[in-house]
């Protein structure tokens, strides 16, 4: 299912790999969150925009995969690069702080880079670019040079801050990015933090939407 309830010309490739969900199971991401994730990703393969796909807190690397995965149906050329601190969730801030998010607590959800590379390796699929970072350690340079798909899961006010400040000038035209719990009242952060950025008008935003809990934001050609 697309977020605009079209059906995408690659619709049949993308339902192929939500079957394989059912095999690499994410606990982060509901399946219905993960086909509006690979239907924005197939819309964005499928007009060719330029530049490599994006993941800013992957985690074990499920959602990753699961991209991955369409990528080699769709444009098997694309480059896939994942960050994340491997440290699990960092310290929250003022913004963040919930009463239905107690259950998030510094080094909850904690995985490893070798965890992700074998995954990949198992699933016989193309190995990422994987760093292992705080993201307020990262530069732009430490980010491919041109983006056309961006998927943030950094759950606090910060790692989304700073995953909005690593991509500046670096989204193509015509690029998307989803964020992941954008209508989480549990991390309250990340709302803040994408609300601030639509303000900057630092990015010339064609359409915002939120879907579930994600937010869909599709930038201008």
């Amino acid at each position: 299912m697309s977020v605009d309830n079209q059906r995408l010309p690659y619709d049949k490739v993308v339902q192929a790999v939500l079957g394989r969900a059912k095999r690499t199971k994410s606990d982060q991401v509901s399946r219905n969150e993960l086909a509006i994730i690979l239907s924005e990703l197939a819309r964005v393969l499928g007009r060719q925009v330029a530049g490599a796909v994006v993941e800013l807190g992957c985690y074990r690397g499920a959602t990753s995969l699961m991209m991955a995965q369409l990528m080699v149906e769709l444009a098997p050329t694309k480059q896939l690069y994942l960050y994340d601190s491997f440290a699990g969730l960092p310290s929250k801030t003022e913004y963040d702080r919930s009463a239905l998010g107690d259950d998030f607590q510094p080094g909850v959800l904690k995985a490893s880079k070798s965890e992700v590379l074998k995954a990949f390796a198992h699933a016989n699929l193309p190995r990422p670019t994987v760093k292992k970072a705080w993201f307020s350690q990262l530069s732009g340079d430490d980010l491919p040079e041109q983006i056309c798909f961006a998927y943030f899961d950094g759950d606090y006010y910060d790692s989304i801050r700073d995953s909005f400040r690593v991509c500046r000038g670096r989204l193509a035209p015509g690029a998307t990015l989803v964020v992941d719990d954008y209508d989480n009242a549990s991390l309250p952060g990340v709302r803040r933090a994408v609300d601030e950025w639509r303000e900057t008008g630092l990015s010339d935003i064609r359409s915002f939407r939120p879907v579930d809990s994600l937010a869909v934001i599709r930038l201008m050609v």
